[in-house]
């Protein structure tokens, strides 16, 4: 069959996926039920990332006193793009003075730099700066200082030609939340996003369930496979397609989201997408969705190789999310964050979009062949499934506990914030999924040999589907909410 054959070429990325998938499932078959269930909690707990690139402290810093100043030094929660910040310095009356373009820190990618072009007299200042993270996220923010001039006040230190005078007790302002950041976590920017990790789940979850589950359920008969191996396809083409729609609208959404940015009104959207992470992110959600529609188009009448070109459409989806979003944005390991992210959305699709091809592909497909063993090819189905969803839930496990351990910075966000409201609401529908998936796991499954196993699976299964619905909409507001 050329699923089998497929199978030897997968792509490598891919392949570093299915070989942790079954070092996860060795591992986690050994543990106990209830060890099980605290590690699929822990895997679905999102790690708290900032959605922006917040003002973590200045140089000067807000409401300090200086006698003089030659460099205004930025540090953000996240890498900001020098190319697409803005720094403007004015005066009480409005009046602005001129500072260098903005640049990057050569030994700190989240600290930005730019000099004073001529000396300030005394009087009182504030930097108006506009930023965009590698996530893609726009932001902005101001402070205040004074300059009291050499016989205003005795200096207190000096730092990149600043000299301080009464520092104040903080350095670290704590910038309102501004337009730009509600507008990112507008209904219609979650929506796009929430289409977008949905398509993609589902996209990755039909090729694992072709290279997965097709390819080892060969008891359920050659001509059955085929037919879902051709379903699978045309869902996925579905799924392919909607990927490509909420892509444009996201770059659609973005534009717009920058253009209304006080400042960057004359932002060039072509230099989001050339010259930002976020951008290579978005190119590679569309090319991935073209490939992966291309491929799963000549997959419906059986063309060869089709399912290599859906693996390595697959293998790019995977990625993007993690290029457009926090991942690229962190601070701290950016390369092995990506990687991370990675096998986190992959782990997700081959539990969640492998579920969906199973309920709406497989089982459909079976019951309708009114053969006389039909239940016990639908238990051959799901027993073939559900070793595969326990190992990825493991390595969503082992992910989301790295990504928890680079980005996790406080506790009291969870109750103080509202990114940490939300993400408890999200917790909260994750512990029913987890129920849901239990209950089938130890309660229905053994029933799958009769009519009335198979029904109540599909009954549960389907409130499980509907419960990660709510998951994903929620995770598209989550990301554009700041903690």
């Amino acid at each position: 069959m050329s699923i089998v054959k497929d199978l030897r070429r997968i792509p490598p990325c891919m392949r570093v996926f299915f070989s942790s998938l079954r070092m996860a499932f060795r591992f986690g078959v050994k543990q106990t039920p209830h060890i099980r269930f605290v590690y699929l909690l822990l895997a679905l707990t999102p790690s708290p990332a900032f959605a922006h690139a917040r003002l973590l402290k200045s140089l000067p810093a807000s409401g300090a006193h200086v006698a003089s100043i030659s460099v205004i030094e930025l540090w953000f929660s996240e890498r900001a793009d020098a190319r697409l910040t803005t720094i403007v310095l004015r005066d009480r009356t409005g009046a602005t003075f001129p500072v260098s373009k903005p640049q990057t820190a050569a030994n700190d990618p989240t600290r930005i730099m730019a000099s004073v072009v001529a000396a300030l007299p005394s009087g009182h200042y504030t930097v108006e700066w506009h930023t965009v993270s590698s996530d893609g996220h726009p932001s902005q923010g101001q402070f205040s200082f004074t300059v009291a001039g050499e016989s205003g006040a005795t200096a207190s230190g000096s730092s990149q030609g600043t000299a301080l005078v009464a520092p104040p007790a903080s350095t670290s302002p704590a910038p309102a939340i501004t337009e730009q950041d509600q507008a990112a976590a507008s209904p219609v920017n979650s929506l796009a996003r929430a289409i977008a990790f949905g398509g993609i789940l589902l996209v990755i979850g039909v090729v694992v369930f072709n290279l997965l589950v097709l390819a080892r359920a060969d008891r359920i008969g050659s001509e059955l496979v085929w037919r879902m191996e051709a379903r699978a396809a045309t869902v996925g083409l579905s799924a392919a397609i909607l990927v490509i729609g909420a892509a444009f609208g996201r770059v659609f959404l973005e534009s717009r989201m920058m253009t209304s940015m006080p400042g960057m009104e004359s932002m060039d959207m072509s230099a989001m997408l050339l010259h930002t992470l976020w951008g290579f992110g978005m190119q590679l959600q569309i090319a991935s969705g073209f490939l992966a529609a291309i491929a799963f188009s000549i997959a419906i009448p059986r063309v060869r190789f089709a399912w290599l070109i859906a693996s390595l459409a697959a293998t790019g989806l995977a990625f993007s999310p993690a290029f457009a979003g926090h991942a690229a944005a962190s601070a701290r390991f950016p390369g092995a964050m990506i990687f991370t992210d990675f096998l986190h959305v992959v782990g997700a699709a081959s539990w969640l979009g492998n579920l969906a091809c199973v309920m709406l592909i497989g089982i459909p497909i079976i019951v309708k062949a009114a053969s006389e063993d039909r239940w016990q090819r639908v238990s051959i189905l799901v027993n073939t499934f559900s070793p595969i969803a326990l190992g990825s839930a493991t390595v969503v496990v082992l992910s989301g506990l790295i990504a928890a351990a680079v980005h996790l910075q406080s506790f009291a966000a969870l109750w103080s914030t509202t990114y940490g409201r939300v993400l408890l609401l999200k917790l909260g529908i994750v512990l029913i999924t987890l129920t849901i998936g239990g209950y089938n796991f130890r309660r229905v499954q053994p029933q799958l040999v009769s009519e009335d196993g198979t029904t109540l699976l599909r009954r549960s299964a389907m409130l499980e589907l509907a419960a990660a619905a709510v998951i994903v909409v929620i995770t598209g507001f989550l990301t554009g909410v700041s903690p």
